[in-house]
């Protein structure tokens, strides 16, 4: 499975460089999403001209392995690049909003840069509190190599984190799940209680904590209507729907689709607001796994389809009647790198 996500570039910052600008920072974070755990960010120094073969390599987080971002941060601790990461507790999210805990731990990565750099390229996110020259970049993660270098370091930071709380509070699969919202998840939050790391301000924890259990009907009036919505959405673009709910015996895939000479299959995340962050940042790699295994499985059961194909996400976002608020769809967002 090829991806369309051309690699990150060093374009912006050579333009920088060439108007004096030294050194340049990238900056990402990881873990707005999570029912559980820290928020962290990184910010990442690539000095100019440099050049190394797994540079070649360097993707957003979210596009690599577990074992394809460890190694790169091998690469990067041992190359002696300059780099920094700050954290905001679960607490510190709750008690601030998601907003200004990300901006606390960028500017914390900053601060803990070995110099102070003269320009930040970040992601999306502006942060005029930096007291310097920035950029906010939309999806600067795909598209700036710095910013994906800081998203490796943020989030092998991260999940190590979590690997560690998992030590520290058995029973959630911290280790796992890395404090995402997934089933596995909600179940053993509903088993166990809260823990010490839960964000209580995040909806699905606080229904949990004032003892509304018994989610799932609602959950899934709201899934039923996204996945709707979703289908209507594919069809205006000009796709063609085959099929929808396929099951295999790896898991489910809410819509197989048809774009022109390529195959499209869907999972559609539904939520009401915006409280658990980027909808990406909840397909866990398990979750990866069975989506491209359930993906096989349909084209090995369906002759004389196109040998081009893909993983997409659709996010929906309702408002707390029901009504559609933002559709958004991010092409390969599962996708494997050789």
């Amino acid at each position: 499975m090829g991806s369309r996500i051309p690699p990150p570039t060093f374009a912006e910052e050579l333009a920088l460089h060439a108007q004096g600008y030294s050194p340049i920072a990238g900056i990402d974070e990881v873990g707005r999403g999570p029912l559980a755990g820290p928020l962290v960010a990184a910010a990442l120094v690539l000095p100019p001209h440099y050049h190394l073969p797994w540079l070649a390599s360097v993707r957003d987080s979210k596009q690599l392995t577990p074992r394809q971002r460890e190694n790169l941060f091998s690469h990067i601790q041992e190359a002696g690049l300059a780099w920094g990461t700050g954290s905001v507790s679960p607490a510190e999210v709750d008690s601030r909003g998601i907003v200004a805990a990300t901006k606390k731990a960028m500017l914390m990565a900053v601060e803990r840069l070995p110099q102070r750099p003269a320009f930040l390229l970040i992601d999306a996110l502006p942060l005029p509190e930096a007291g310097m020259p920035f950029k906010a970049i939309i999806k600067g993660d795909e598209r700036c190599l710095s910013i994906a270098a800081a998203s490796i370091v943020a989030k092998v930071t991260r999940d190590r984190m979590m690997e560690e709380e998992d030590l520290r509070y058995p029973g959630y699969g911290f280790a796992g799940h890395k404090g995402y919202h997934t089933e596995a998840h909600l179940e053993n939050l509903r088993r166990l209680g809260l823990s010490p790391i839960h964000r209580r301000s995040f909806a699905p924890v606080k229904a949990i904590e004032d003892g509304n259990l018994a989610e799932s009907p609602h959950n899934k009036r709201l899934g039923d209507a996204g996945e709707m919505a979703a289908r209507g959405y594919l069809q205006g673009k000009g796709y063609t729907i085959l099929e929808t709910n396929f099951r295999s015996p790896y898991g489910e895939v809410d819509v197989v689709a048809q774009e022109g000479d390529c195959l499209v299959f869907v999972e559609v995340r539904t939520r009401a607001g915006n409280d658990f962050g980027r909808p990406e940042e909840s397909i866990t790699p398990s979750k990866e796994r069975r989506l491209i295994a359930t993906a096989e499985t349909y084209i090995q059961s369906r002759p004389g389809l196109p040998s081009q194909w893909r993983i997409d996400l659709v996010a929906v976002e309702v408002d707390r009647r029901g009504r559609i608020k933002r559709i958004e769809q991010t092409e390969n967002a599962v996708s494997y790198l050789p």
